[in-house]
């Protein structure tokens, strides 16, 4: 009998975008997590764009991607792509900067498009796809402001949108725990923008008749209308529900996650090595002068919660939402699209066969 050729397991692609207006901290947030990883350098097959090879912190002018094989909870080996993008700008040009990200967010789903439309598929082919786009927002706001709610209606239409403050060692305690409501509340009570993990509100497939009903109904809609995602989540008996729905109970408690960016050589542009008051080593911190503090640490930011979110609570819930879900979406309108210009083609030819008898 002949020896059987052992088959190589397949490496899942996880794919994070990370958007947001410039100065945000979006590069820094990529540079931090390639140093948590224990990443030195980029792999050079996944590089595009000047940026990608520059060692030193720099403004991010046209998207680049970085990728890498990383070992997440389990032992399980995960290929994470991270794809910077430029920041976005406060005027006229803010709306074509989201169409072009959307466009490449649907151009990923295309390729997967063209693919299952192939006869004989590629057992190989890699998953393209963005599971999760990162959206920094800009620490200095008091809330979400017209430019915001624009960029996050239409991105959360097409990928699972995750809110992160950047740089928010610049926010006091207080600040930060007055901002992180404020910005739920304008997601989900004022907006309604559906981003990654919001619950959606029921949908009543009976019509009543009945102005007392409907009555009913228009006072329990504004009270849920007034219903904070605290006041929500309130009614669910944390123990006592099943793990999938701990781990979005936890994501929603936590969101809009924190970062703080690790500082950087200025020559090399590698993490600083430091010391805290108390003698521990710290890889990736920050120096004030009035004290040291560890970027990683939850005493001062979500950096560790997110990674935790992003490589092993919710990564497949992730993947399975952007094919369920946005790509099955996308698929629906395009395969809809193609009936529908196919019919108008046939109507024209038709029109036009028509008007040759007339001749």
């Amino acid at each position: 009998m002949a020896p059987t050729r052992s088959r190589k397991t397949t490496v899942p692609h996880f794919n994070v975008m990370v958007v947001g207006f410039s100065g945000v901290g979006k590069t820094s947030f990529v540079r931090t997590l390639q140093a948590s990883l224990g990443l030195n350098k980029r792999d050079s097959k996944f590089q595009s764009g000047e940026q990608a090879s520059c060692p030193l912190l720099e403004r991010t002018l046209e998207p680049y991607t970085v990728s890498v094989e990383t070992l997440v909870d389990g032992g399980e080996k995960v290929a994470l792509t991270l794809i910077d993008t430029p920041g976005f700008n406060m005027d006229y040009l803010l709306d074509k900067q989201v169409h072009d990200i959307l466009g490449y967010i649907e151009h990923q789903f295309d390729l997967t498009l063209a693919e299952e439309n192939k006869v004989k598929r590629n057992p190989k082919a890699v998953d393209t796809q963005v599971h999760a786009c990162l959206y920094f927002v800009d620490p200095k706001k008091t809330d979400l402001d017209d430019y915001d709610i624009r960029a996050l209606t239409r991105l959360a239409k097409r990928v699972n949108v995750i809110p992160v403050i950047g740089k928010s060692d610049t926010l006091t305690l207080a600040q930060r725990n007055r901002l992180k409501p404020t910005l739920l509340r304008s997601i989900y009570n004022n907006h309604k923008i559906p981003i990654y993990g919001m619950p959606e509100e029921e949908q009543d497939d009976d019509d009543d008749d009945n102005d007392g009903d409907e009555n009913n109904d228009k006072a329990t809609k504004d009270t849920k209308k007034d219903e904070t995602l605290a006041e929500f989540l309130q009614q669910f008996d944390y123990d006592q529900e099943e793990d999938e729905i701990q781990v979005l109970i936890d994501y929603l408690r936590t969101i809009p996650f924190t970062f703080i960016a690790c500082e950087e050589d200025p020559t090399t542009g590698a993490p600083l090595q430091m010391t805290s008051a108390t003698g521990k080593q710290i890889q990736l911190g920050r120096d004030y002068g009035w004290g040291t503090i560890d970027c990683q640490s939850d005493d001062y930011s979500d950096f560790n919660k997110l990674i935790t979110v992003l490589l092993c609570t919710h990564r497949r819930l992730l993947m399975t939402e952007t094919v369920e879900r946005y790509y099955e979406q996308y698929r629906t309108e395009r395969l809809m699209q193609r009936r529908i210009t196919k019919m108008k083609s046939m109507e024209v030819n038709k029109k036009f066969l028509e008007d040759l008898k007339r001749l």
